[in-house]
């Protein structure tokens, strides 16, 4: 219910600013150019956690070059690891982040991020499951690929950089998270409000 909720927001939000006019220049060229902006509010998500029944949304702030956004996210059954064949890990509810950025050039931005990620780690033998919950320092860079002046795709990678945890099994088996992870990811944003 809350993914149709979100999404249906967000298109809705986005149909009505179809129906603006593009300042001056072309719809894929408009000038001045998008990354010469002032200040814009940047609304965006991951699409692809949508169809792994999760969510994600994320609010941002561009002020000139520097760029503020938090976010929340859900991956529901997306299974994040990519390391240990005996057991499935899935951000889950209650993960957000914080992310300070810098447009080096054009629309390529590179950034700093706190995240505070839950992660539901399942043993495939038992389908037992434990709780284990970091947080968790990282950097990334990505760039804006403008559709017109409202709408962009961003495509990214994060490095995700975090101390040691582990969860034990009852069968005496252990799951250690890894202190590093390297992950592309691809947000579709809207840009409501702007002020060049």
């Amino acid at each position: 219910m809350k993914t149709i909720s979100v999404l249906a927001l967000f298109l809705l939000f986005s149909t009505t600013l179809l129906a603006q006019k593009e300042s001056s220049g072309t719809f894929w060229k408009p000038s001045p150019a998008n990354y010469e902006v002032k200040r814009a509010l940047e609304i965006e998500a991951l699409p692809f956690v949508y169809l792994s029944q999760g969510y994600h949304v994320g609010v941002g702030y561009r002020l000139q070059k520097f760029r503020f956004r938090a976010s929340i996210i859900d991956a529901g059954t997306f299974n994040s690891e990519n390391s240990n064949d005996k057991f499935e890990r899935f951000e889950t509810k209650g993960t957000f982040g914080i992310f300070a950025g810098y447009n080096i050039w054009k629309n390529l931005e590179t950034y700093v991020f706190v995240d505070r990620q839950v992660f539901d780690i399942k043993q495939k033998t038992t389908s037992e499951t434990k709780q284990l919950t970091s947080v968790t320092p990282g950097l990334g860079i990505s760039y804006q690929f403008f559709i017109g002046r409202y709408f962009y795709v961003q495509p990214g990678l994060h490095l995700y950089m975090r101390g040691s945890q582990e969860a034990k099994f009852s069968d005496n088996t252990t799951y250690s998270l890894s202190t590093v992870d390297f992950f592309p990811v691809v947000r579709f944003g809207v840009r409501p409000l702007k002020k060049f």
